[in-house]
């Protein structure tokens, strides 16, 4: 126990003038504004909180001279959160109220994301289904199985990742 005493007493010794300079502490609240941030959306997602208390975190942080950094980090976590392959009506009113985008324009971006998603998606099924063929698997039963394709795995992460980025374009406009 004294060995460790000792290790630990010759660390404090070597760090107790050590303190984290302006550029750091600024980058450290920074990371935790967009976790708080992302936090209060996700939350707000999951219904564990109401419209009305984000806006009133917003308000708080308005009022703690961050209220720009925190709209960019509202609008990166919302944009997140946009699924081609799901229902998104709830996020784009929470977009509307929050960012102030309307609906309309979100839908129109949600519809030309989803029509790439899912012209990618029947191309592979349609690939899926010559290959069954070619090995003599055929008939009305066969169905191909896109979600079981690692390839598409893949394709749908960088849809995702497109998309999301097209919507974070779209709430900031």
């Amino acid at each position: 126990m004294a060995e460790i005493k000792s290790t630990i007493d010759l660390i404090m010794e070597r760090t107790k003038n050590l303190s984290a300079s302006a550029e750091e502490r600024e980058a450290w609240h920074r990371q935790e504004l967009e976790k708080h941030i992302r936090s209060l959306i996700q939350r707000l997602l999951d219904y564990s909180l109401t419209l009305d208390d984000v806006k009133d975190e917003l308000e708080k942080e308005k009022k703690n001279g961050r209220a720009a950094e925190a709209m960019e980090y509202l609008k990166s976590a919302l944009a997140a959160h946009v699924d081609p392959d799901a229902d998104n009506e709830r996020l784009f009113r929470i977009a509307n109220e929050l960012a102030g985008t309307p609906e309309k324009r979100l839908q129109d971006t949600l519809r030309s994301c989803q029509a790439e998603f899912f012209a990618r998606k029947t191309v592979l099924a349609e690939r899926q289904r010559g290959e069954l063929e070619s090995a003599g698997i055929t008939g009305s039963a066969v169905l191909p199985n896109p979600e079981a394709d690692p390839q598409w795995k893949a394709q749908r992460e960088q849809m995702q990742a497109a998309c999301s980025k097209r919507f974070h374009g779209v709430i900031n406009s």
